[in-house]
């Protein structure tokens, strides 16, 4: 990450990185899901569809920039994606924050760096018109010294983001996030790869067991490790 990308992030607990799934592999992801998401399911799970999946999981731009928020210790926690269109049933709000969730939740500075604990890698695989519905986040709230306190879904404290199909937004779940009705035409839909430091884990360590046979390379099996610490070797990160 840049400093401009750095001071971003820690300014307003996420950021949007542009373009960095191409174009044809969009298309052959939303292919491969409209084959097996009979009845338009909100939650789903994916990375046994197809090894573009597992791939994505260990992009190598996307591991440079978890290096930087998390370090050379980290480790895959868990996946799902998400759709929604017009009719989609949901219950709008805000949750997280810092040191939600038993404390996992975690964001701060020492020794000149940043520390997180459960990082959010979401990809859209369909645009994000503004006020479209879907995300919402309260920027800067996972630096908030006030835990008791959560605004109104719609309150001018809150950003509902826009992007396009084939961008990247990241967020720390440290950030007090949530989800708005979707209001546009069209559909949403995004991939998210939850991260977390290699000692750390927010689900269950066992779900991720079955892909391990799936894994096709050296760094693709390291990311689905369990968390630990001891001997724990740190990821040998691709270049870019």
């Amino acid at each position: 990450m840049t400093e401009a990308e750095i001071y971003e992030f820690d300014l307003n607990g996420y950021i949007i990185f542009r373009d960095l799934i191409p174009a044809d592999l969009v298309r052959h992801m939303n292919e491969r899901l409209d084959a097996d998401q009979a009845g338009f399911p909100h939650s789903f799970q994916f990375l046994h569809l197809d090894p573009c999946f597992m791939e994505l999981m260990a992009n190598p731009r996307t591991l440079r920039i978890m290096r930087t928020m998390i370090g050379d210790w980290l480790r895959l926690d868990h996946t799902y994606g998400l759709q929604m269109n017009k009719e989609t049933e949901l219950r709008e709000n805000l949750h997280g924050g810092l040191r939600a969730d038993h404390g996992e939740h975690q964001y701060q500075w020492a020794y000149n760096k940043m520390w997180n604990g459960l990082i959010v890698v979401m990809y859209a695989l369909e645009d994000v018109p503004p006020g479209a519905g879907g995300l919402i986040v309260v920027p800067g709230s996972h630096k908030a010294a006030i835990n008791t306190y959560k605004p109104e879904v719609y309150s001018h404290l809150v950003v509902n983001p826009s992007f396009k199909a084939g961008d990247l937004l990241i967020f720390t779940e440290a950030l007090v996030h949530g989800t708005r009705k979707w209001v546009a035409p069209g559909q949403r839909r995004a991939l998210l790869y939850k991260y977390s430091p290699g000692y750390s884990t927010w689900g269950d360590p066992a779900n991720l067991a079955k892909y391990e046979p799936m894994a096709t390379t050296q760094l693709q099996r390291d990311l689905l490790r369990p968390p630990y610490v001891g001997k724990r070797t740190p990821l040998e990160f691709p270049e870019v």
